[in-house]
């Protein structure tokens, strides 16, 4: 009972050291402090499967917030468009090119929102040129981290499923006799 408390209280460690090292990627941009961690848990002995599967669901809990978030970045700023100033922006970021939106420029944007509503004043126009700079910036930086975190995801996802295979063979009897071992079936007379 004791062993299986620690087992389980080391296990929680690991998982939050994890959750801080995928925040560090996020944070620097590069996936090496995780992969590295992940290393350590796979050559570990025996492997730490479930901490690579409660990794791997932490990770896609992460992307899909991630996603709400980047959905709802360009989902406030078209919603703002409308409502306040009568621009309907979906012509130019449709929702189903979510993935590029972060690519359009604050230019671009304004060009099309006074193309829509010429009668807007330059404080208008300030605001919505604050608000559009705001939202491609965060747009961009969520479409990074759900990149990074869509790798990492599918690095973990591969190495666990991987390791579950391998360590499920080893644990396979060997049933399959080779030709020389097999029961002779031949009637002798």
């Amino acid at each position: 009972m004791r062993q299986k408390l620690f087992a389980l209280t080391e296990l929680n460690h690991l998982r939050l050291e994890a959750v801080q090292l995928f925040e560090q990627c996020l944070t620097q941009g590069d996936l090496l402090p995780m992969m590295e961690f992940i290393e350590k848990q796979i050559v570990y002995t025996p492997p730490r499967l479930q901490l690579l599967r409660d990794i791997t669901d932490d990770l896609q809990q992460r992307l899909l917030s991630l996603k709400e978030y980047h959905f709802d970045v360009r989902e406030r700023v078209v919603t703002t468009l409308e409502e306040s100033y009568h621009v309907n922006l979906t012509t130019l970021a449709p929702q189903a090119k979510l993935d590029r939106y972060h690519h359009l420029s604050q230019d671009e944007i304004i060009a099309h929102v006074q193309a829509q509503n010429p009668s807007l004043n330059e404080k208008d126009l300030a605001l919505i040129r604050k608000l559009v700079d705001a939202s491609l910036q965060m747009a961009a930086q969520l479409h990074n981290d759900i990149q990074l975190t869509t790798q990492l995801f599918n690095l973990v996802l591969d190495w666990t499923e991987g390791m579950s295979v391998t360590l499920a063979r080893e644990q396979w009897p060997n049933t399959a006799q080779s030709p020389s071992e097999g029961t002779d079936t031949t009637k002798h007379h």
